[in-house]
């Protein structure tokens, strides 16, 4: 049987609100066959798509919360196109975790997929359980395909907020593997009750119609993909799984246009919604037609932040916004809108995922009681070519704990962000994204933190590092370097305070004469950061956290480039760390000298010595590489995220 995810989608999959110890409904069943990949599989089950519970126990005593995922194949139509995605327990987002600030979260992973995958927990930092993080070839080796498991397991330590978890192998994050989390805690700066009286997610990310091994194939290759070598444009957009393609663009026959999906929340209340990006590209600038937005949560982080029409919400980033329904009637509905900005995609079209917001006087709201609603926007939005900026770069976001900064760091790491020219291990030249001149090139099944923890050193040939052995305050400098492309950066392991940010690039002369102004009065704190081209931003972290946390571009397709680095704390504590058998069962059996789905070769290896690295704006159009070469014309003045 094949069922499009609309005919069975609405709000969120938040079954999973309630219980203290929970394991989600298994709606998509596995192949029988565990070494084969399941192929037909009805996508979503309406039962467990309710809003978040209200009757959720927020409380200091801590429980286990314990869930099952089974990562399968699915045949589904999230935007009216039919195509093979992949999918945790056969739902579009993946089931919620939903806990309480020290908490025990157990995940059971079964993988059925035909290759190997991880779980990354974005924005946790999983201080003291650093080898669950999820990265294989940085943290962990991969979970076996057809059939594989493995078990996450780690406490919701001291952060209470709005995460998500995905897929940290190649790209498969677009293809489905991905959901959300929400951490409550009584401390919480932004309280049910007090600040808000029912709350809902907003999962927003754009939809590929191919998947995202051909994308990325194609994206290596001497063709591009699409005839580009700039990351693609979603092909739809998805407001919490559903989206509408314009099926005169596909040769799909059964191709149809689904009803945008629907939100329903009471009338005269405060409304907490969540919203999550797990884009692969895209930043979407969110508004809802006749609601302000009061900004009061970013990156797990509670802020005294603005009143505004539109937040911008970059690949990885989570905002928490208000809005009052106060004086609306029961039944009507308003647009909620995810704007594409195109300034920071070249090529692209207008393009606005939507949803309905409908009003309804209970705790869920009323089952559809309406057309659709014929609301406008609001006329002060931002054009979909202005200036693709982050809202801390305009706007105030003062976190409403008040941690100040220290005025002096032990260290200084640099990580300079470039595309160019690099040679991988063989020597072959390929064109790709990186960090200090280094291309990250995965050693899949030799985890960094295992050669670490065996007493050995980083591959600084393979990836470029920020190392910090002491514990204190450490600063991270990003300078984007690529003049006409943006990046949103997060780091793993880590909140970070922003410091500065400047135009150009900062170097260690300017850090150390005194000559940058920094914020240290409560600056805010996150994971995740939008740093425009030609920018830079200082980052303070508190190196507290012994481990390898990546730190990379959350543009999927610039990750899957080699645009990743690692940040090293206390190298020394590494090794003194006990980790599970589970974990390093994992790699018995694989090759440690395999390279996983990021590398890349474009060429046969050159016998003439070349810089491992060499920035595109100084590459000669009398390369002999005519891949290469070809890929550099399509690229010249070509503006990309």
């Amino acid at each position: 049987m094949r069922l499009s995810l609309l005919a069975l989608f609405t709000p969120l999959p938040l079954a999973l609100a309630g219980p203290l110890t929970a394991t989600p409904n298994n709606l998509a069943s596995p192949d029988p066959d565990l070494s084969a990949r399941a192929s037909d599989v009805a996508v979503v089950d309406p039962s467990v798509f309710v809003p978040l519970a209200n009757n959720f126990e927020i409380t200091a005593d801590t429980v286990t919360r314990e869930y099952t995922f089974d990562i399968t194949t699915a045949k589904a139509s999230p935007d009216g196109f039919t195509r093979e995605m992949y999918a945790i327990n056969g739902i579009l987002p993946g089931p919620l975790i939903e806990g309480n600030q020290g908490d025990t979260v157990v995940v059971h992973v079964n993988n059925y997929l035909d290759q190997g995958q991880g779980i990354h927990w974005h924005g946790l930092r999983q201080n003291g359980t650093g080898y669950m993080d999820g990265v294989p070839g940085i943290t962990q080796c991969p979970i076996p395909a057809n059939g594989g498991s493995y078990t996450y397991q780690f406490t919701l330590d001291k952060q209470a907020g709005t995460y998500w978890y995905h897929s940290h192998f190649g790209n498969t994050m677009a293809d489905g593997v991905g959901g959300p989390i929400v951490i409550h805690s009584p401390d919480e700066g932004v309280q049910a009750g007090r600040d808000y009286d029912e709350e809902r997610i907003v999962w927003i990310t754009e939809w590929m119609h191919d998947d995202s091994e051909t994308i990325i194939e194609g994206l290596k290759s001497s063709k591009g993909y699409r005839g580009s070598f700039a990351p693609p444009q979603g092909d739809a957009v998805l407001v919490n799984g559903v989206g509408q393609t314009n099926c005169t663009n596909t040769d799909d026959p059964s191709c149809f246009s689904p009803s945008p999906p629907e939100i329903q929340v009471p009338t005269n209340s405060r409304i907490r919604i969540r919203f999550i990006s797990a884009a692969a590209h895209a930043m979407f600038r969110m508004s809802l037609d006749t609601h302000e937005l009061k900004v009061v949560e970013t990156d797990g982080t509670p802020v005294w932040g603005p009143t505004v029409h539109e937040v911008p919400l970059a690949p990885g980033e989570r905002y928490s916004v208000i809005i009052d329904t106060n004086g609306k009637t029961e039944g009507d509905s308003v647009w909620l809108r995810a704007t594409t900005a195109l300034a920071c995609m070249p090529g692209g079209k207008d393009q606005v995922g939507l949803a309905v917001l409908r009003y309804g006087s209970g705790s869920t709201g009323n089952e559809t009681v309406g057309g659709l609603p014929n609301t406008t926007a609001w006329g002060d939005l931002s054009t979909a070519q202005a200036p693709c900026r982050g809202l801390d770069q305009y706007e105030s976001l003062s976190p409403r704990e008040n941690i100040g900064a220290d005025n002096y760091a032990l260290t200084s790491q640099f990580l300079n962000s470039e595309r160019g020219s690099f040679l991988d291990h063989d020597g072959n030249t390929f064109a790709g994204q990186g960090f200090n001149n280094i291309s990250y090139q995965n050693q899949i099944n030799d985890p960094l933190l295992s050669i670490l923890h065996s007493g050995g050193s980083c591959n600084t040939s393979l990836v470029a590092n920020a190392t910090f052995p002491h514990i204190g305050p450490g600063n991270i400098i990003i300078n984007n370097l690529d003049a006409n492309i943006d990046h949103p950066y997060h780091v793993h392991g880590n909140e970070f305070q922003i410091l500065a940010r400047g135009e150009g690039k900062l170097t260690a002369e300017d850090v150390d004469g005194g000559k940058v102004g920094l914020w240290l009065d409560n600056p805010v704190r996150k994971d995740t950061l939008w740093i425009p081209g030609g920018q830079w931003a200082l980052l303070r972290i508190i190196t507290d956290n012994p481990g390898v946390h990546a730190v990379h571009c959350h543009i999927g397709w610039h990750l899957a480039e080699g645009k990743l680095a690692v940040v090293i704390v206390q190298p020394d504590a590494i090794k003194n760390e006990n980790f599970p058998s589970a974990w390093s069962n994992l790699c018995d059996g694989t090759n440690p000298d395999e390279f996983g789905p990021s590398r890349r070769t474009l060429s046969a290896p050159t016998t003439e010595p070349r810089s491992l690295f060499t920035p595109f704006t100084k590459i000669r159009s009398n390369l002999s590489l005519d891949g290469l070469k070809r890929r550099m014309i399509l690229l010249r003045g070509e503006k990309e995220i």
